[in-house]
């Protein structure tokens, strides 16, 4: 069988094929705003997240008047994206670390640290796993970081490139090094895709796949109906 890295780059070939390459995510602002976005992201849908978001923007348009903002009725702001109190929790001490630290509400500073270490303040943020850090490493700064979604999860699982016993976060890091140079945000996406429209959670397409030929769940034999 070939190597993770071979099966990787032929993965993100044959999804390039079919869903073509994409250059970089939709939502392109500076990396604090992508960090409040990524927080409000978790154990939601991204409409319920998008509508937060906008919602959040639109009552709290700069930093200052976000951090100085009142938990609860922040946590009513973002309520679409649900765990409100958690989330308004998370942002609010996110900002005021920042400004503490740093002097103002910026990650710039992440850019000049090795990615593992950039990970690990990141993530030393409540309410930030690796996962929100790869997210925001990846789209706002261009690290070869590899986020792994629920999406990404079951599609990498049924293509056994990860233990069955991984978690994302462990799954993450152990592809991360093996996607192609300068292919982790198509990588990414592409899956993404991939696994809402065809490597559904139920009743998958698998004949429509495009990785169908190097997918050991989807080249399984279907049982006979009646068989044991």
């Amino acid at each position: 069988m070939k190597g993770i890295s071979a099966r990787l780059a032929e993965v993100n070939r044959r999804l390039a094929s079919s869903f073509g390459t994409p250059k970089s995510c939709p939502h392109e602002m500076p990396p604090v705003w992508n960090l409040v976005l990524t927080i409000l992201s978790q154990n939601t849908t991204d409409a319920c997240r998008d509508r937060a978001f906008a919602a959040l923007r639109k009552k709290y348009p700069t930093f200052p008047r976000l951090a100085a903002a009142d938990a609860g009725e922040l946590a009513e702001t973002i309520r679409p994206a649900g765990l409100s109190r958690t989330k308004s929790a998370s942002i609010l001490a996110a900002l005021s670390r920042l400004k503490q630290e740093r002097g103002g509400y910026t990650l710039d500073f992440l850019e000049s640290m090795p990615l593992p270490e950039a990970r690990d303040y990141i993530t030393s943020f409540g309410g930030v796993g690796v996962k929100t850090a790869n997210i925001l490493l990846l789209f706002s700064f261009g690290f070869p970081a590899f986020p792994v979604d629920t999406h990404v999860f079951r599609v990498v699982k049924r293509l056994g490139l990860v233990p069955p016993s991984a978690s994302p976060a462990k799954a993450a890091l152990l592809l991360e090094p093996h996607i192609p140079e300068g292919a982790h945000v198509s990588t990414h996406l592409n899956i993404i895709q991939l696994g809402r429209e065809i490597c559904r959670p139920r009743n998958p397409l698998c004949p429509s796949c495009p990785l169908l030929k190097v997918c050991p769940t989807g080249a399984e034999p279907v049982p006979e109906r009646g068989s044991r």
